[in-house]
């Protein structure tokens, strides 16, 4: 058995001392920091249970789908898959399309469709104040009209 074998065991040993929730929480910790599609909350790839099972042999594999299933259930996640778009994998490169039955699903979710036009009117608004704020209005001419008499 190698040393790092040993240590990936013994580190799974201990884990599984744990209770399941602080389990998942340290897998959960694990996953946001090592990959970047967790953490922009991106659509993930179909299958990536499975890279990430392989990925992490040292977790167990029900508390990484334990994981896995709360990330997919956050709203944030629900919107990214509602606006429809690529998948990505764990290495942040796209796999496959969310489809429409998808998006559609996702979509008719509590609370998602009304989050989704706040937040596209917030970014409106933002996108405005930014455009102003490179484009100044030309300055109102501040010299005196003379008043025709009438």
């Amino acid at each position: 058995m190698s040393n790092q074998t040993a240590l990936g065991e013994a580190l799974k040993q201990a884990v599984q001392t744990m209770s399941k929730r602080r389990q998942a929480d340290m897998v959960a910790e694990h996953i946001y920091a090592k990959y970047d599609v967790f953490n922009r909350f991106k659509p993930l790839a179909v299958g990536i249970e499975q890279e990430l099972v392989q990925a992490l042999p040292q977790f167990d594999p029900k508390i990484i789908n334990r994981v896995l299933s709360n990330h997919c259930r956050r709203p944030r996640y629900v919107k990214s898959v509602a606006r429809g778009g690529k998948r990505f994998n764990l290495n942040n490169r796209f796999q496959g399309e969310v489809t429409p039955e998808e998006q559609a699903f996702a979509l008719e979710q509590p609370g998602i469709r009304e989050a989704i036009e706040r937040q596209d009117a917030r970014r409106a608004e933002a996108a405005e104040r930014k455009t102003a704020r490179a484009n100044p209005a030309p300055a109102a001419d501040d010299t005196p009209q003379e008043e025709t008499a009438s």
